[in-house]
């Protein structure tokens, strides 16, 4: 385990400021997400922090070592790629020893920690096989396996699970939530999908632009997102977002400050009774089994997503009265800055 720090860290290619200074620390055994749009610098931040880039300024330190000019096998992290970059010609056993060899460790060093790490990641069956004999989960699993025998004092994991099948995402998912549970490393994760995010973190860092919008828990993220960025970023279906005042009615929870008002689909119901607080036009209903999503526009055209129970009576074409649950209702500004966090 490791505790990882940024300190003012930047990157430029050129004129081009792809990460204009990050300060951040990452705990011993802390899982951490990056997660941003595509754009946001959050691979080019993991990249420094293995040193497969060069800072242009602010340093990284490692357990208290400054590591800023160190090259990426000096600094005792493990990558795991989208791509597995498994030897085609070597078995699982082989591709999992490598590491080991090169740096000649002894050769029962390497067949007992092979075989550990094999047993961990449920691999020991397929040790003799070559990687054209393996699906894509087992794959990525040998390439993990990879990282893990090399005892690194973190892991880095860059879009691990992008070049698999959504069934095998999910599936992957729960296998690296259970090797942290295990191995109580540290590690960070590069994500595009906030479910990934949403469902690995102990904390997820949130990037636009290279930029840090906001850290915190997935549930913190979720019911006290920052600005409007974070808000429609984390969570699906996103943050619905409208006008603080809308056709001149005030938005319920919304201060005189305020321009915007955020709530989540699931806050919103269809009032049985008349009440609420919008009139809405029913344009789509998909029923999913466990929920129901109702896409509804308003008089002036907004269209507003609203979670439902499985079995709400919408119907497309269908006037309907909507409400908001009011505490649960989130205002922001006009620069997009939550209010009342």
């Amino acid at each position: 385990m490791a505790v990882i720090e940024l300190k003012s860290v930047r990157k430029s290619f050129g004129a081009l400021n792809i990460i204009p200074g990050v300060d951040l620390t990452i705990g011993h055994g802390e899982f951490v997400v990056f997660v941003g749009p595509s754009g946001s610098g959050k691979s080019t931040l993991l990249r420094l922090v293995a040193g497969l880039e060069e800072t242009t300024g602010g340093s990284i330190m490692i357990d208290g070592r400054d590591v800023t000019a160190l090259g990426p096998a000096e600094r005792e992290l493990a990558m795991v790629f989208q791509s597995y970059a498994l030897y085609p010609h070597k078995t699982v056993r082989a591709n999992m020893s490598f590491a080991l060899e090169v740096a000649k460790v002894p050769r029962e060093e390497i067949r007992r920690q092979v075989e550990k790490v094999a047993a961990l990641l449920q691999l020991t069956h397929l040790l003799e096989r070559k990687p054209r004999e393996l699906s894509g989960g087992q794959r990525q699993r040998v390439a993990i396996g990879r990282a893990i025998v090399r005892e690194p004092v973190a892991f880095m994991f860059d879009e691990p699970l992008s070049n698999l099948d959504a069934a095998l995402r999910v599936e992957m998912r729960l296998e690296i939530a259970k090797l942290h549970q295990r191995l109580g490393a540290t590690m960070i994760y590069v994500t595009h999908d906030q479910t990934e995010a949403m469902t690995l973190a102990d904390r997820i860092v949130v990037l636009d632009k290279g930029i840090i919008q906001q850290t915190g828990s997935p549930l913190d993220l979720y019911e006290r997102p920052a600005n409007l960025f974070v808000a429609q970023f984390i969570g699906s279906p996103k943050m619905n977002i409208l006008p603080a005042r809308l056709g001149g009615i005030s938005m319920p929870g919304a201060s005189g400050e305020a321009t915007h008002i955020g709530i989540r689909p699931e806050d919103i119901y269809i009032a049985e009774d008349g009440k609420g607080h919008l009139d809405a036009k029913v344009e789509v209903v998909e029923r999913l089994g466990s929920d129901t999503f109702a896409y509804v526009a308003l008089k002036d055209g907004d269209l507003i997503t609203i979670r439902a129970p499985r079995d709400a009576a919408a119907a497309v074409g269908q006037q309907i009265r909507i409400g908001f649950q009011e505490n649960r209702v989130h205002a922001f500004d006009a620069h997009g800055m939550a209010i009342g966090r």
